[in-house]
């Protein structure tokens, strides 16, 4: 049987990601969706609870503003108005290079026609043993925790 030619910017440079496949990913993309109001306000101070909060799950980055080739999928992508953050969810992270690698090839692509590098990324894991490395390469962190109960009430 042949292998699977690559479909993605990202596989063909050997990226694949593993975690798409396993339902503990699926777990932390509900968790995010389903706090995401709280997760916002936590994570960048807002005053109030945004309003008209949009999510998407695996939207398509591609490689020019008008369409292109396909890079790859972000996990997770909230927006408000013209306000888009992107949220990649790792159940381990296993080598902060390839981290890297992934997010900034995204930075270099386009969401609905809107460049990623002007948009936030926040790195989700349940092990937050690289955050301070991951804010300090200018990406947000969060610690996935299924059992956390969000000061601000939940939803």
């Amino acid at each position: 049987m042949a292998i699977p030619k690559a479909k993605t910017l990202q596989e063909k440079f050997g990226f694949m990601d593993s975690d798409i496949k396993k339902p503990e990913h699926d777990e932390m993309i509900r968790w995010i969706d389903d706090n995401i109001l709280d997760i916002l306000m936590v994570e960048f101070g807002c005053a109030a609870r945004p309003k008209g909060i949009r999510t998407r799950w695996e939207p398509v980055v591609r490689q020019t503003s008008g369409g292109g080739g396909i890079i790859g999928f972000v996990d997770f992508i909230a927006r408000q108005s013209d306000r888009r953050i992107v949220f990649e969810a790792k159940t381990a992270i296993e080598s902060l290079g390839v981290l890297f690698r992934q997010v900034r090839m995204y930075q270099e692509g386009y969401i609905d026609g809107c460049p990623i590098y002007e948009m936030p990324i926040v790195v989700v894991c349940p092990d937050d043993t690289h955050a301070k490395t991951i804010r300090e390469q200018g990406l947000r962190f969060i610690k996935y925790d299924p059992k956390m109960k969000f000061a601000l009430g939940g939803v």
